[in-house]
C-alpha cells in the first residue's frame, strides 16, 4: 500500500493527470447524479447502470468506438493506449468487488443480472435466489415439495454455504448440483474484451472483441475503478500511474463533453 512519501515525492510530476482525471471525474459525477437521466442510490450503482443500460454516455463511447473519422480515430488510440499503460502500471484493487483484481481490459468484472436459478435433478429441485443483499439456497424433494435443505446467507459467499451442517449432510451429488445452482448468482462474471482470431474489432494494436457495446461497457467499469484506486490511495503515485491516468482522462472527456 502506498504511503504519504510517495505523494509528497509526486509533487514534482510535470503533468498531474491524477487531478486532471478527478476534475473530470467530478463533472461526471454531477452529470449522473443530477441529470435525472441515471438511476441509482450511490456511485457504485449509478456507474453499473451507465455500463449495463442504454444511456446518452455510453452511446457517445460506443459512436466514437465506431466512429470512421478523426474523433472516432483518436478515440481509439487513446482506448489503445490505456490499455497499454494498464498492462505496464499493473493496478490491482479490491474496491470495485470486494476481492483483489487487475484494472485490465482482460478482467473486467460484469454485473450479473441473474438472481434466480432453478433445476430438476433426479428426485430433488434445487433453487438459488439473490435478492436485497441476501442468497438463498433450498433443496427439496421434487413429487412432496419436502423441504431437504434451505440456507439464507448475507451476501454471497460460496465456502460458508459450505460450512453450513445441512449442506455437509448432503450426498456429493446434491451438493454438486447446489453449488451449480449457486454459481449462476455470483453477483460478478469476470470476462475479457480481448479476443485473437478474426472476427476481431483492431484498436491499435490490439485486438478487441468486435463489439462496441461490450468494449464500452468495460470503459465505463475501468474508469470507475480507476477512480476508486485514486480517491482510496490504492496507486503508487510513480509515472507508469500518471500514464494511465492520462489516457484515462482522455477516455472520459470525449464522451463526457458531448453531454453538454
Amino acid at each position: 500500500m502506498p504511503g504519504y512519501k510517495d505523494w509528497i515525492d509526486a509533487i514534482d510530476i510535470k503533468v498531474d493527470y491524477f487531478s486532471a482525471f478527478m476534475k473530470a471525474w467530478i463533472a461526471f459525477n454531477a452529470w449522473y447524479n443530477f441529470s435525472g437521466e441515471v438511476t441509482g442510490k450511490n456511485d457504485k450503482e449509478c456507474i453499473e447502470y451507465i455500463a449495463s443500460q442504454s444511456n446518452r454516455f455510453k452511446t457517445y463511447i460506443i459512436n466514437l468506438i465506431n466512429a470512421e473519422d478523426a474523433d472516432g480515430s483518436a478515440y481509439r488510440e487513446n482506448i489503445a493506449k490505456l490499455h497499454g499503460s494498464l498492462l505496464n502500471a499493473a493496478i490491482t484493487t479490491q474496491e470495485y468487488i470486494g476481492v483483489r483484481q487487475s484494472v485490465s481490459f482482460a478482467e473486467v468484472a460484469v454485473k450479473n443480472a441473474n438472481t434466480l436459478k432453478r433445476k430438476d435433478y433426479y428426485q430433488h429441485h434445487y433453487e438459488c435466489s439473490r435478492a436485497h443483499g441476501k442468497t438463498k439456497t433450498a433443496v427439496t424433494v421434487k413429487t412432496t415439495g419436502v423441504l431437504v435443505f434451505c440456507f439464507e446467507q448475507d451476501g454471497y459467499d460460496i465456502d460458508v454455504l459450505r460450512q453450513q451442517s445441512g449442506f455437509i449432510g448432503l450426498t456429493q451429488r446434491q451438493k454438486e448440483q447446489c453449488e451449480e445452482c449457486y454459481r449462476e448468482l455470483t453477483p460478478y462474471r469476470i470476462t475479457s474484451v480481448l479476443e485473437s482470431g478474426q472476427a476481431t474489432k483492431q484498436i491499435g494494436a490490439y485486438n478487441f472483441v468486435n463489439d462496441a457495446e461490450k468494449i464500452s461497457e468495460a470503459i465505463v467499469i475501468i474508469l470507475y475503478m480507476l477512480r476508486c484506486c485514486l480517491a482510496h490511495g490504492d496507486i503508487s503515485p510513480d509515472e507508469s500511474a500518471n500514464e494511465v491516468y492520462k489516457y484515462a482522462y482522455e477516455v472520459l472527456c470525449a464522451p463526457l463533453k458531448k453531454l453538454k
